[in-house]
């Protein structure tokens, strides 16, 4: 499923969107991946991707197409999809163009998680 999504995800390489929510919730309405019963289609909103998550872990055992948030779990901020290899890609926070960034010391996530 993470190699579909992730497919997905590096051909918006480049676009712009308003927000990394909105890029993420794009990848997944167009991948069709963990969409639960209880809606036909992801929301941009970072709570409600928060509530999605089947798994919260900590970001060294994240593995490709989990989601790297950053903030608090009641109150996230960004959000991006994990590559791996201390990568993930995400729209940035200056241009709102999507582009790969590698996770460092000055722009690390607070926690991450599996969406099934």
């Amino acid at each position: 499923m993470a190699g579909k999504w992730l497919d997905v995800a590096l051909t918006q390489l480049g676009k712009s969107y308003h927000s990394s929510g909105a890029f993420v919730a794009f990848v997944m309405n167009t991948s069709k991946i963990g969409i639960n019963a209880k809606s036909s289609q992801w929301s941009p909103t970072l709570n409600t991707l928060v509530q999605e998550l089947s798994d919260l872990k900590k970001i060294e055992n994240s593995r490709p197409g989990d989601l790297l948030f950053w903030g608090k779990r009641d109150h996230p901020y960004s959000v991006g999809i994990y590559i791996g290899g201390g990568h993930f890609i995400s729209v940035a926070e200056k241009g709102s163009v999507v582009n790969v960034q590698v996770l460092n010391n000055n722009w690390y996530p607070d926690f991450s998680g599996s969406v099934l």
